[in-house]
């Protein structure tokens, strides 16, 4: 081979890397675009939330709040305020409330939120549990309280899955945290403060080819959380 074969390929490479790493900080940076009509329903969360799963295939398209856009209908704008990498408790390496798209959904006067925080939380270098409950009460209070005065639900998050030919879940999130303390808090704050909750981890649990890399749920994945979803906002 060449020098000149070997300066051509790694040329390739590097225009490869750098229009990925444009797409990917395009997509992790986009705000939602607010319209002056429609029941608007802010998203909130993490990379689950905001399409990470389905980043190369269209998430404004095939990432849960799109899906459930299509489902609600033209009566409705579902905005997408999810985060990569974020987390609930404020402790955490990459908090939700630092984070821009946290102020963007206050101001977006939302008719309903929902707020699925908590797999990012459950990382061993994150996790408290204590603080967690104390914290998602007073997040939730922060949307219960804005002027528009929204309906707001807390979903479950799903399980983490480890992927096949590994030997623990991706990205050091743990599934034992998830599982055994982060739902059984979920459910705890949704009976306290009388809040409606939506059971994402039930309904994905059994479906572990909805998540390739074991966290981020691929299109199948996404649209099983939109209809779930739908489901209970529909009643």
């Amino acid at each position: 081979m060449t020098l000149q074969i070997i300066l051509i390929i790694l040329a390739s490479l590097i225009i490869i890397a750098a229009l990925t790493v444009a797409y990917l900080w395009y997509w992790t940076s986009k705000l939602p675009k607010v319209k002056a009509n429609g029941i608007r329903v802010a998203c909130v969360g993490d990379s689950i939330t905001q399409g990470m799963g389905v980043m190369f295939n269209t998430p404004d398209k095939n990432s849960y709040p799109a899906l459930l856009q299509e489902m609600l209908g033209s009566k409705y704008q579902v905005l997408n305020y999810g985060h990569s990498g974020r987390t609930l408790l404020t402790s955490g390496d990459q908090p939700y409330r630092k984070s821009h798209f946290f102020t963007a959904s206050l101001k977006s006067d939302p008719a309903i939120v929902l707020i699925m925080l908590g797999t990012n939380d459950s990382k061993p270098h994150n996790w408290n549990a204590p603080k967690y409950e104390r914290e998602l009460a007073e997040f939730m209070e922060i949307y219960k309280n804005l002027p528009s005065c929204p309906a707001v639900y807390l979903l479950i998050p799903p399980t983490a899955f480890i992927s096949k030919g590994k030997k623990e879940v991706a990205f050091n999130i743990s599934d034992v945290v998830i599982e055994k303390e982060i739902i059984p808090i979920v459910r705890k704050i949704a009976e306290k403060m009388n809040t409606s909750l939506i059971d994402i981890f039930s309904a994905t649990k059994n479906h572990p080819e909805y998540f390739p890399d074991g966290v981020h749920p691929n299109a199948l994945g996404n649209k099983a959380i939109a209809e779930t979803i739908y489901a209970v906002l529909r009643k």
